[in-house]
């Protein structure tokens, strides 16, 4: 019985391991006076969607961006792969595929180069 629980944990902690790799960081970017130009990222998928107030960010942060909203999307190693900005309206004028193809291209291009690495270590 004990052997049966142990394999049932390890199933679940390998299917939540491997689900969480398959996420990405999405940054939107905005100050809260511009609040009704936010970019509506429901319904996006593979990613964790995280609001950002600029005021309440490092003035390093704040000096970086020039126009709002900002969606910036974060590779698996913290860097920014891909960003989409607001035009003069104040508003992004990417459409949600565009921002959920990014996003899957991005993370089919770090598996297969993550492949290609563990197959060149054998």
């Amino acid at each position: 019985m004990k052997k049966i629980i142990i394999y049932v944990l390890l199933i679940v902690l390998f299917i939540s391991a491997s689900s969480s790799q398959e996420r990405l960081d999405v940054l939107h970017f905005n100050y809260r006076w511009n609040e009704s130009n936010n970019y509506d990222l429901r319904g996006i998928k593979n990613a964790k969607i995280q609001y950002v107030w600029l005021e309440d960010q490092p003035q390093n942060i704040r000096q970086s961006i020039k126009s709002v909203p900002v969606i910036a999307i974060l590779g698996k190693d913290g860097k920014v792969k891909m960003q989409y900005v607001a035009d003069i309206s104040f508003k992004i004028q990417a459409t949600k595929e565009e921002v959920q193809n990014s996003i899957n291209r991005i993370l089919l291009n770090s598996n297969t180069s993550a492949s290609k690495r563990r197959a060149s270590t054998n």
